[in-house]
């Protein structure tokens, strides 16, 4: 992730004065260990999209020249669509990913990279809120990742409609870390206005709108908002600037380089909630790279 830690640095000393009314605390729970293993299997597809090789060839099976995806390896891959939106004066950020096809598991995958470039920070910084109404009254998203999701929306759609038509009955999940976990989570509401239904699993996601998109999205269900410890990006941006979290929120609470077990994850209800990774009194960047596993490894 380019400049990631002076990035980070900046926001926090940039917000940590602005402050937030906390929310209620709400209930938590432990997972059962089918959700986790679904946690696990989408951390590693979420990581195979930082691999330069899974954005450039389509056509091939999925790998990890990090070793980080071991689950996907073992899995039938094939990739249908694989993407990599450079920012320019056309198009905005710097979106890369793919869409594959695992009949071992009878998914349909959407993975989008996280940051990494110069361009995926500019889109990351611009945190004004622009309508998006036609999507639900009132909502509005986070200015650049709403953007970037319009850089590949039209031809991603058309892709997995394909896809949909070629591979009947299979799973359809939006994953990704970071810029993409934002990315997955926006792109999963709008499929699913439009009749798709998507499993969203996002990984160290920002706020991705205001509260009203994050009340819409919540209740349309199936999405696994993924965080861990007291990774400072999903603080980012501040509920000061009318930023909101989706509901649930699945915490891991094991340490970096730790095994994670149905124990140390915690699922804490509630938009906007105290608890979870909110309730933490420290952030940490390095928290940012281990979903799981090491998420970045293939940078």
């Amino acid at each position: 992730m380019v400049q990631f830690k002076s990035v980070c640095t900046l926001a926090v000393a940039t917000f940590a004065a602005l402050g937030a009314a906390a929310p209620a605390r709400l209930a938590e729970r432990a997972v059962s260990s089918s959700v986790l293993q679904k946690l696990s299997l989408f951390a590693q597809y979420s990581a195979a999209s930082y691999c330069t090789n899974n954005i450039n060839s389509t056509g091939t099976k999925l790998t990890c020249s990090a070793g980080n995806c071991p689950l996907v390896e073992a899995a039938n891959t094939k990739t249908l669509s694989e993407f990599y939106e450079a920012g320019s004066s056309s198009s905005y950020g710097d979106v890369a990913g793919f869409l594959v096809a695992d009949t071992t598991n009878k998914l349909l995958v959407v993975s989008f990279r996280g940051s990494r470039t110069i361009d995926t920070w500019i889109a990351n910084l611009d945190f004004g809120l622009d309508s998006i109404s036609d999507v639900c009254s009132g909502c509005a998203a986070h200015g650049g990742f709403w953007k970037s999701w319009e850089v590949v929306a039209n031809a991603l759609t058309t892709e997995l409609n394909s896809a949909i038509a070629a591979y009947p009955g299979y799973t359809i999940v939006f994953t990704g870390h970071s810029f993409g976990a934002a990315l997955a989570t926006l792109g999963a509401a709008t499929l699913r206005k439009a009749g798709i239904p998507v499993q969203m699993y996002g990984y160290g996601s920002p706020r991705v709108g205001n509260k009203a998109l994050a009340t819409f999205i919540t209740g349309q269900g199936s999405n696994y908002r993924v965080t861990h410890t007291n990774d400072i990006v999903p603080r980012l941006p501040p509920r000061v600037f009318g930023f909101s979290h989706t509901s649930p929120e699945y915490w891991i609470t094991s340490g970096d380089n730790a095994p994670v077990t149905t124990s140390d994850v915690t699922v804490v209800q509630g938009i906007d909630s105290s608890g979870g990774n909110a309730g933490e009194d420290s952030t940490s960047v390095e928290a940012h790279n281990w979903y799981i596993g090491h998420i970045d490894g293939c940078q």
